[in-house]
């Protein structure tokens, strides 16, 4: 019995995509690019907040535990334009028996008193990625050697258009701290939500 050899050039023999296929995958290909690049442009902006959310509080910790071990004062200091206000910190080597900035002795934070200081840049990143609020509660927040400190909340948040205002459609975080104890209070507000529930 003889085998039937197809001839060369039939369709057995030939390799590869007919143009119809190429198209068929080029077009799945941008239809899931379409709903995927929305998502990863939101979980880069939510992995943002986040991130400057955690410099800030780990900020914060440090201030407050550097005061107590130095029994000095250091100072949190907002500056620069909304959204993304500038956060440097100071920490000197004297005593300040209040947390109301206004009634700190002029001169108290100069060069010769400074062990440690953070410059623009070093807790906050600059040019801003996400927006915080705070220089809504006054400029400086003062961590004091008893554990006092001054009273504040500050919001991380992505702004929104030239507004500048936190965008609901993401993620924010809102730090709280009281200054009767110093105690710290984490909050975060899901997106699409304006209510904040506190991080346990």
């Amino acid at each position: 019995m003889y085998k039937q050899i197809p001839p060369k050039n039939s369709l057995a023999n030939q390799f590869g995509f007919t143009l119809l296929e190429l198209l068929g995958v080029v077009g799945i290909l941008l239809v899931l690019t379409t709903f995927v690049t929305p998502v990863i442009g939101n979980w880069r902006a939510e992995t943002q907040i986040e991130k400057d959310y955690k410099a800030l509080l780990g900020e914060i910790r440090y201030l407050q535990a550097k005061a107590k071990l130095v029994n000095g004062t250091a100072v949190l200091m907002c500056g620069g334009e909304a959204p993304g206000y500038d956060l440097e910190s100071i920490i000197i080597n004297k005593i300040v028996t209040t947390t109301s900035w206004g009634a700190v002795p002029s001169g108290i934070f100069t060069v010769a008193n400074t062990l440690e200081s953070k410059g623009r840049g070093e807790i906050w990143e600059y040019p801003p990625k996400s927006g915080n609020n705070c220089l809504v509660g006054g400029t400086n927040i003062l961590f004091l050697q008893n554990g006092k400190a001054t009273s504040a909340s500050i919001e991380v948040f992505k702004p929104l258009g030239v507004a500048k205002m936190r965008d609901a459609n993401y993620t924010a975080y809102k730090i709280t701290i009281s200054s009767a104890t110093g105690y710290i209070q984490l909050f975060r507000s899901k997106k699409g939500s304006d209510t904040w529930v506190e991080l346990r």
